[in-house]
């Protein structure tokens, strides 16, 4: 894993031009969510009917509201990853440690609000297959990070990394202060 991890690394740091790195922040995120969140969710919903059974109104009374949460706290995380120079994902990495907001109370409120939204999707659609293909790709994510992205960012920004790995919840909101 070392070695993969070192190529990681090597791979982040190639140079881009101002131009790209711009077109990646602002492209990236909404592909994120079409792809790797919604796509799967609408694949598995049109695979496999597994309907939630609730009507209309109550299908967008519960899931417009959660979506919009969801999309809220997606949006504040992208705006403190672009003011950080970087996505949500290794293609463009953040040239600064990124602590502030959601991220003071939660190492991964991104992949958080993914979740939240496939919950408000889901809702919306009435679908149980929605929600468990929606989630299935952010869930895989969390393994990613644990696996590789953890190591990585303690190779690029050392012990500020170690620290506020260690003070700051993996995927669960720590609300309270200690």
């Amino acid at each position: 894993m070392g070695r993969y991890v070192d190529a990681h690394i090597r791979w982040q740091q190639r140079a881009l031009s101002p131009w790209l790195r711009r077109a990646l922040i602002v492209t990236f995120p909404a592909l994120f969510i079409v792809l790797f969140v919604a796509g799967p969710g609408l694949l598995a919903s049109r695979r496999f009917e597994w309907s939630m059974g609730i009507g209309l109104a109550l299908r967008v009374g519960i899931g417009l509201p959660i979506s919009l949460v969801g999309l809220g706290l997606y949006l504040w995380t992208i705006v403190l990853f672009s003011r950080a120079r970087g996505t949500q994902v290794p293609v463009v990495p953040t040239t600064a440690l990124v602590t502030t907001g959601p991220y003071a109370v939660s190492r991964n409120p991104m992949v958080t609000s993914a979740g939240i939204i496939v919950c408000g999707a889901a809702a919306l659609v009435g679908s149980w297959s929605f929600l468990l293909g929606g989630l299935l790709i952010p869930s895989l994510y969390l393994l990613y990070i644990k696996l590789v992205e953890e190591k990585e960012l303690e190779a690029r920004f050392g012990a500020d990394y170690v620290f506020y790995r260690e003070s700051t919840p993996f995927i669960i909101p720590r609300l309270s202060r200690r």
